[in-house]
């Protein structure tokens, strides 16, 4: 489960060979959310409200390139690396 980036303290991983539809887990202090790549709604869990704020924000900045990630590590070609 690589980590892709960590947005104000909240570690964005994305699951291998993990389940449609495309979705990334963000982790923070015991919370978890598993969050929609092309929506950015909520699919299941919770973070802290101003911390699920910086996360969305930052999806909508970097859709694409998640959406591409999480492509890759499903198929098993994703090198590493963060998103900043």
């Amino acid at each position: 489960m690589p980590t892709i980036a960590i947005i104000d303290g909240v570690r964005i991983v994305i699951h291998l060979k993990d389940h449609l539809p495309p979705h990334l887990h963000a982790m923070f202090a015991g919370h978890e959310a598993q969050i929609s790549i092309a929506t950015g709604d909520t699919l299941n869990g919770s973070l802290p409200p101003a911390k699920a704020k910086a996360v969305k924000a930052w999806l909508t900045s970097h859709r694409e390139q998640v959406a591409y990630i999480w492509v890759e590590i499903r198929e098993g070609r994703y090198s590493g690396g963060q998103i900043t």
